[in-house]
């Protein structure tokens, strides 16, 4: 029978503390087979992901999906990471032209105009 999503969240929690390759407490990074095996399923889908993903964070634990395989990291790795300036946010942020109406704007509008004839 497989594993539970918060069973499998555990044992990835508790491989963080595990010591392997020189390191205690540090993150790692697992493949996709095994963590099927460790969870006892065949196919690992995005509801259970995301659930270890959920049952994780409620530790401090995160689960980083990539194509080839997963990593199980602490928030706290990220806390040193760079942040990104201001001005580069600034740089890219999305401003619609203001002669441009969207489609779904529009046809609200005709749906609250239709509604008031009604009335």
């Amino acid at each position: 029978m497989a594993r539970s999503v918060s069973e499998t969240a555990r044992i990835l929690a508790d491989l963080y503390d595990e010591s392997f390759g020189g390191d205690e407490s540090e993150r790692y990074r697992i493949g996709w087979s095994e963590l099927r095996g460790i969870a006892g399923v065949r196919r690992l889908d995005e509801d259970f992901l995301r659930g270890i993903n959920d049952a994780l964070l409620e530790n401090g634990y995160l689960l980083v999906t990539c194509d080839n395989f997963l990593v199980v990291s602490c928030e706290q790795n990220f806390t040193g990471t760079r942040r990104l300036p201001q001005r580069l946010v600034e740089k890219y942020i999305y401003e619609e032209d203001d002669n441009s109406e969207d489609a779904d704007d529009f046809e609200l509008e005709d749906e609250d105009d239709e509604e008031d004839e009604l009335i």
